[in-house]
């Protein structure tokens, strides 16, 4: 099973679909592992239902059990304007210019 289809979901998802379509067992949906892609095409080869309808239907079926917690919708927090930032550029001090070597 798809690790990402809880248990009990992926169980009751799998009952829709053969209520809905007669032709698919119960081990043609387990072997799918829940995912999307495999059960689209099982759909197609067993039922012939071309790719984009099969990945529809079975969206919209699953799409009836809550498979994931449905994140809080939070606010986006006001960013508070900054004053720009100015660059100042100072001239340095020029540098002694170097010694001349000792001679000997």
């Amino acid at each position: 099973m798809n690790p990402f289809i809880p248990g009990q979901s992926w169980q009751e998802i799998k009952k829709e679909m053969m209520n809905r379509w007669k032709e698919l067992t119960d081990h043609e949906l387990e072997q799918t592992k829940g995912n999307e892609r495999s059960i689209a095409e099982l759909l197609e080869k067993k039922v012939g239902l071309a790719i984009d309808d099969a990945s529809e239907r079975y969206a919209e079926i699953a799409s009836r059990y809550r498979l994931f917690d449905e994140p809080k919708q939070q606010e986006p927090v006001p960013q508070e304007e900054k004053p720009p930032r100015i660059l100042e550029l100072r001239p340095r001090k020029p540098k002694s210019p170097p010694s001349p070597p000792e001679r000997r």
